[in-house]
């Protein structure tokens, strides 16, 4: 068994996929007016959007994004300089390693260097 994808609903489509795709520094490799994902390694990463009448703010998935130490605080301030918001700060914590951060929607994202 194996994870072949993930999602997020999202209220805006451009606007999150905008941030992602910039984030990410790719574009998605499929986009319709309804979807857009990302194939991040054997992992598809998608946005869906929410025209089905849906209330929610955020999410309880919070993806994490493994990077080596080299590249994470490119990646944090490539994000927050897209306007993600900091909801964690815990780089200097040994167990974590990482930074929890909000997107462009409210849903909450995990750039780490956490490597097992």
């Amino acid at each position: 068994m194996r994870i072949r994808s993930t999602y997020l609903k999202v209220n805006n489509l451009e606007r999150a996929a905008t941030f992602w795709e910039n984030l990410l520094e790719q574009p998605p490799n499929r986009k319709t007016e309804r979807w857009a994902e990302f194939s991040l390694g054997e992992i598809r990463f998608g946005l869906l959007l929410n025209d089905f009448g849906d209330e929610f703010a955020g999410s309880g998935c919070v993806p994490v994004f493994e990077f080596d130490i080299s590249d994470l605080h490119t990646f944090v301030e490539r994000a927050k300089a897209l306007g993600a918001k900091v909801v964690l700060d815990a780089l200097n914590i040994e167990t974590m390693q990482g930074v929890v951060l909000s997107d462009s929607e409210g849903h909450e994202f995990e750039l780490c260097s956490c490597h097992e």
